[in-house]
């Protein structure tokens, strides 16, 4: 028998229609979990074992035991594919196409198709095909079924990422500063650049402060500083979190586990302060609460927007607690002499970030008026239970 010859052009040509199925399809298994590797996300999980990114919410529902934010999974971390009891199942691209107990009938000799039996009447399952054996069709999403996750999310005043971005003012005090050095590529070389761009699961070099030292897994924060208002010292602005991983001759070495802004050699680290979830507790209204005025804002920008960072007076010692609710409102005459006219409105509301001493550091929730100037008075309207 002549040995049959199929071109490069002709195999393309047939995978493409589905004629030949690929090696790889052929042997694979199906996989019933996933061991998190760099630079993996929800979304390219979903896309690979699911079939559609969009159905990563499943795979989160599955894993809340392991990821706590859907938006930050860790190398080593091994996430279910199937569901156990109790739990949603969680579909599969690879499910075995349903078995036709009977041939489709043939149509019937009328000037419209006839009503497709029951058997057929349901959307063509992956494997199927359409009578010719060419093309494969793909399983409808439940879309609604996918983001029922985002719907029932339980409500959280206060976050850790929020937490450990927002910054805070100095007040004067000495912290312990250690530096960044810079990436240390591979782990084996200490780091020597004066510039480099550092991004997340880059492994850095540091150097404690003088007398000081990290320990493996302590988690570092990195920031900028620069000169706050007078008498309440520097203003810090984090751009990230380091977790140490060991030591590398006399330099600290870490792993970037966030980003928040541009990560440059030479900024100050130090130890992360510790982050007490408040959980879904609901706000209390505060009558004739805690009145400040607001210092700066964190990014020195003129008009303020929702998300931004500013700084008030008052603090810890004021009984100022994280979670709290304050108003920026005009009083009249306070801000602008000129505003003869100007009456007692709201501003903005705020939402109290970071505590210290004698400040805290604000996120604006909304805006109203975007004039909030150093000056304008703030109003505690709601607190967090203790």
């Amino acid at each position: 028998m002549p040995r049959m010859t199929i071109s490069r052009s002709r195999l393309s040509f047939l995978l493409t229609l589905g004629l030949v199925a690929p090696a790889s399809a052929q042997g694979a298994n199906k996989a019933t979990s996933h061991t998190v590797q760099k630079g993996d996300t929800l979304w390219d999980i979903a896309r690979a074992y699911l079939g559609d990114p969009f159905l990563w919410p499943q795979i989160y529902k599955l894993n809340t035991a392991v990821v706590e934010n859907p938006h930050w999974i860790y190398p080593g971390e091994v996430l279910s594919l199937v569901a156990v009891a109790g739990q949603t199942a969680v579909p599969t691209t690879d499910t075995p196409p349903p078995v036709r107990s009977e041939p489709a009938p043939a149509p019937a000799p009328a000037a419209m198709p006839p009503a497709p039996p029951p058997a057929m009447a349901q959307a063509p399952q992956r494997g199927d095909d359409d009578g010719l054996g060419l093309f494969r069709h793909k399983r409808v999403a439940d879309v609604q079924n996918a983001f029922r996750t985002y719907r029932e999310a339980k409500f959280h005043p206060l976050r850790a990422g929020e937490f450990f971005s927002s910054g805070f003012l100095t007040e004067g005090d000495s912290l312990p500063w250690g530096e960044l050095l810079g990436p240390v590529t591979p782990e084996q070389i200490e780091s020597g650049r004066n510039r480099a761009a550092v991004q997340a699961f880059t492994e850095v070099g540091m150097r404690p402060p003088a007398g000081g030292t990290y320990s493996r897994g302590d988690t570092l924060v990195v920031v900028d500083r620069r000169d706050g208002p007078v008498g309440y010292g520097q203003i810090v602005v984090p751009t990230g979190l380091v977790r140490v991983t060991g030591q590398n001759g006399d330099q600290t070495v870490g792993e970037v586990i966030a980003v928040y802004g541009p990560i440059r050699n030479g900024q100050s680290i130090m130890p992360a302060e510790k982050f007490t979830d408040p959980g879904s507790a609901q706000y209390q209204a505060v009558t004739g609460g805690l009145e400040g005025r607001v210092l700066v804002s964190r990014d020195m920008r003129e008009l303020r927007h929702p998300q931004e960072v500013i700084f008030i007076d008052i603090g810890r010692n004021n009984g100022v607690a994280a979670g709290d609710l304050f108003q920026a409102r005009r009083t009249a005459g306070a801000q602008d002499k000129t505003e003869a006219n100007a009456v007692d409105e709201l501003m903005a509301v705020l939402q109290v970030i970071h505590v210290r001493g004698r400040t805290a550091t604000v996120k604006v929730l909304n805006v109203i008026s975007p004039d909030i100037k150093p000056g304008t008075r703030v109003v505690q309207i709601a607190k967090l239970p203790s």
